[in-house]
């Protein structure tokens, strides 16, 4: 799905919402291999296939089809026990340009001119999910602020009554 105009807010079975900014697409996604299993969603500027997973490494977008200037980010779960967690965030997130958000957010390193990622572990509920953004080597300024917007979004839905 696309979003509107207006952008919308996106609600996961799971019991959280995110706000999904004008123009970006958000593509609910589940996969397995090997026993790791991983469901949730993929935000993009660009529209992308469906992530896949692989063993060792966390949810991620596709680096492969990522244009320079485009910026994906994965909200799942990732079963894979071999992916250290790090520190553990609770809601609200903070992104990773905030002052403390170096304490939650793992960066990869990556030559010049290609996709980089950047991950956060965050716990819901009980339930340990992933944050996981892959970024274009050009992307935008208003792209890179729209992740961050997503993310500090992140809240827990009300219970229903």
């Amino acid at each position: 799905m696309t979003t509107s105009h207006q952008g919308h807010t996106y609600r996961d079975a799971a019991g959280w919402t995110i706000e999904v900014p004008p123009g970006w697409h958000a593509v609910r996604f589940s996969d397995s291999k090997d026993g790791i299993t991983s469901a949730g969603v993929q935000l993009s500027n660009v529209q992308f296939p469906p992530p896949t997973l692989v063993p060792g490494f966390p949810v991620q977008v596709n680096g492969g089809v990522l244009p320079a200037h485009g910026v994906g980010l994965i909200i799942a779960t990732d079963t894979d026990p071999k992916l250290p967690h790090g520190p553990v965030a609770v809601p609200p997130l903070p992104a990773p340009d905030a002052p403390d958000g170096w304490k939650y957010w793992n960066a990869g390193s990556a030559s010049a001119g290609v996709p980089y990622i950047e991950t956060l572990w965050f716990r819901i509920n009980g339930t340990t999910f992933i944050a996981s953004a892959k970024i274009g080597p050009k992307g935008h300024d208003a792209d890179l602020k729209a992740f961050a917007q997503i993310i500090r979004s992140l809240r827990l839905q009300p219970a229903a009554s």
